[in-house]
């Protein structure tokens, strides 16, 4: 497998291993599929390190008000997949909260005015991402589908939406992957940020081999679940392997720069070789985190019933 290192996302000369790169790119694939079935979209704000917590959250808030204002627009679209990109993810705000905190109570809040009452968010939230960036300036893009997402949860996680208040006063709010599987194109599974956590909790602090382990094994899990099955806490390897070829598209990000050859490592003995792969430097949204992987997985189907078929080798 060839792993990309993006230009976006290389630590500059002068630049120290801790700090972030300002602004990283979306993946390749987002450019490549936009032509046909999605539609991409973009806002954003400067100033968000001179900004105390209500202003930031109610800009968050605008942005995304904004955002689904333009999908709306194009009435054919809906929103799928998000991605977040916060200046000082991880500042103190005051009261014992950072800002990816303050960004989730904003997000929160949007998502509810626009998808409804929480209780209905497992049927309706698309899946996300958010990562620390180096500058001022937050960046929100969208993928928008012309057909609608079937949101998809891991059975190993507590849904995000569901998170205690341990995570700040409001949780965040995405599914683990969206699923499109419209009549008209192949099922396309979309797997926004993965990390080693199960329940609600972080595991594995301070170990990188079985943080991203475990965050293999929570892909495999995601996929199975859009497949309709759940995959054994026990399951061997060799139960994974089929589920993780599924994904042709990964994009790792990675806290520490000395970590990238051994991730390298842990991702040829995982993914095929027809998985492209980019492994990028950012800051993850818990301090412990030392990995978060999102892709694009594209389950088989059973010929005789459409049903999704992991076990199937692709």
């Amino acid at each position: 497998m060839d792993i990309q290192t993006r230009d976006s996302f290389q630590l500059a000369p002068n630049q120290k291993s801790h700090e972030l790169p300002r602004l990283p790119a979306l993946p390749a694939w987002v450019t490549e599929c936009t032509a046909v079935r999605l539609r991409h979209f973009t806002a954003r704000f400067d100033g968000v390190r001179a900004m105390d917590i209500l202003t930031f959250q109610q800009r968050v808030v605008e942005t995304y008000r904004t955002m689904f204002e333009e999908i709306e627009s194009n009435t054919l679209f809906q929103p799928v997949r998000f991605w977040a990109f916060v200046p000082g993810i991880h500042d103190d705000l005051g009261a014992g909260l950072d800002r990816y905190m303050a960004f989730n109570a904003g997000r929160y809040g949007a998502f509810a005015a626009h998808f409804g009452r929480p209780a209905v968010f497992g049927r309706s939230v698309p899946t996300a991402s958010a990562v620390g960036v180096q500058g001022d300036e937050f960046v929100l893009h969208v993928l928008a589908a012309d057909e609608p997402g079937l949101p998809i949860e891991n059975p190993r996680q507590v849904p995000a939406y569901r998170y205690s208040r341990r995570f700040g006063p409001m949780p965040p709010c995405f599914s683990r992957a969206t699923l499109l599987s419209g009549p008209a194109h192949d099922p396309v599974l979309i797997v926004g940020g993965t990390a080693s956590i199960t329940g609600e909790d972080s595991q594995h602090v301070g170990d990188l081999r079985r943080q991203t382990n475990e965050t293999f094994r929570n892909l495999a899990s995601v996929v199975a679940s859009a497949a309709g099955f759940c995959l054994r806490e026990d399951a061997p390897a060799s139960e994974l392997e089929p589920l993780l070829a599924t994904f042709r598209e990964i994009r790792i990000y990675h806290t520490r720069a000395e970590d990238g050859p051994t991730i390298e490592g842990l991702i040829n003995a995982s993914f095929p070789s027809t998985c492209r792969a980019e492994l990028l430097q950012a800051s993850l949204c818990r301090p412990e985190l030392l990995i978060e992987i999102e892709g694009v997985a594209v389950p088989p189907r059973r010929p005789e019933t459409g049903i999704l078929d992991p076990a199937r080798q692709p």
